[in-house]
């Protein structure tokens, strides 16, 4: 059995092999990231969710180069088998610029999660981090008995990034505080300040604070959430050809890691090269990282949108200091439950006959289990 064109175009764009077993024949679904093969759980996750409804259907990884994100997307134009895809980082924002159109959420954001490719092969672009984050946070998770949070109004919430996820939870979340106050800190301020900008003419709460005022802020908000990288597992790609990492880092303090030649990764020493050239580094974020989370009120919570690790450093620091913690599992399974009912599967769904409550409530169930 060959891949055949359609998807063989989209297997000449990615680094990671799919091979005829692994797509089928049925429809595909997927997810563009630079390495989504590596770390995401979608795969699982909606896999399961596609045998569950006896879906013929496949979703698949789709580990994509910057240079190669417009022939990726072009492909995924021309491939008629094709539902829809998620996106994740670093090209949440990046993959707009060749979409054909977004709704309404994603305009607002400026930032997409999920593609849809309709029936004369258009991409639109969606958003449904934010409302992921929102239904985390706020509902009970599948098994639990007490939300994360009661109630968010009158709430002041500290955001630590300012890229494609933080942008989604920043503006569903700025549109909820009622009388509290949204601050933003990113590692480059203009970032944070950009989007603070932007959030405040629509609902007028948000401000940026830079990085070396986390400190001081953070003991004055009732929610602390990590929007960026740092503490994400695994290798990340830096300029010149080089690569890094962010696992050993708290998001409650800068971070500037030694980066390796890739040629390097998969050797031996790799980790232990890269870990003794960026020890000081990680030493000092990880002590003023302590120290904020111990100045911080035993009341506040702290919410991680990483789920690899299940625990990040910064929950960690959190854990340890007497605080609630959260990490990214609920917010993704929400968001990808959103995602799988209402925007590329719906179409599915609907010609099954399934696209009713106890259909979502079991997909929710079903993916909240293999995680």
């Amino acid at each position: 059995m060959s891949l055949g064109d359609d998807v063989a175009r989209i297997q000449g764009c990615i680094d990671n092999r799919l091979g005829p077993n692994l797509v089928g024949r049925g429809k595909i679904a997927g997810i563009i990231g630079d390495a989504p093969s590596h770390y995401a759980k979608s795969p699982s996750l909606w896999n399961a969710a596609f045998r569950a409804l006896d879906m013929k259907a496949t979703y698949l990884p789709f580990d994509v180069a910057p240079a190669r994100l417009s022939d990726l997307v072009g492909a995924l134009k021309r491939c008629d088998r094709l539902m829809g895809v998620n996106v994740t980082v670093p090209y949440k924002v990046k993959v707009m610029e060749y979409l054909d159109g977004l709704d309404q959420k994603a305009k607002q954001i400026g930032a997409v999660n999920t593609i849809v490719r309709g029936p004369n092969g258009h991409l639109i672009g969606c958003n449904t981090d934010g409302t992921g984050f929102l239904q985390s946070i706020v509902e009970p998770l599948p098994g639990g008995k007490k939300a994360f949070v009661q109630s968010l109004n009158d709430t002041d919430v500290l955001i630590l990034g300012a890229g494609g996820s933080a942008r989604a939870v920043a503006f569903q979340l700025a549109e909820v505080l009622g009388n509290g106050r949204l601050l933003i800190s990113n590692r480059t301020s203009e970032a944070a300040r950009s989007l603070a900008e932007e959030i405040t003419a629509i609902f007028g709460n948000t401000r940026h604070i830079k990085e070396e005022e986390i400190p001081e802020y953070a003991p004055k908000v009732g929610l602390i959430i990590n929007c960026s990288t740092k503490g994400q597992g695994g290798t990340r790609k830096a300029a010149g050809g080089k690569i890094t990492s962010l696992e050993p880092y708290s998001a409650l303090a800068p971070a500037n890691p030694a980066a390796i030649d890739e040629s390097a990764y998969g050797k031996p020493d790799f980790y232990r090269a890269w870990l003794s050239a960026s020890l000081s580094d990680i030493e000092a974020n990880n002590r003023l990282a302590l120290r904020t989370a111990l100045s911080v009120p035993l009341h506040v919570g702290f919410c991680d949108l990483i789920y690899f690790p299940s625990e990040t450093v910064f929950l960690r620091h959190g854990r340890l200091s007497g605080h609630r913690t959260l990490n990214g599992k609920g917010m993704n399974v929400a968001q990808a439950v959103d995602a799988f009912f209402y925007k590329v599967c719906g179409g599915y769904l609907k010609k099954l006959g399934k696209d009713n409550p106890r259909t979502y409530n079991r997909i929710l169930k079903v993916m909240y289990e293999v995680w």
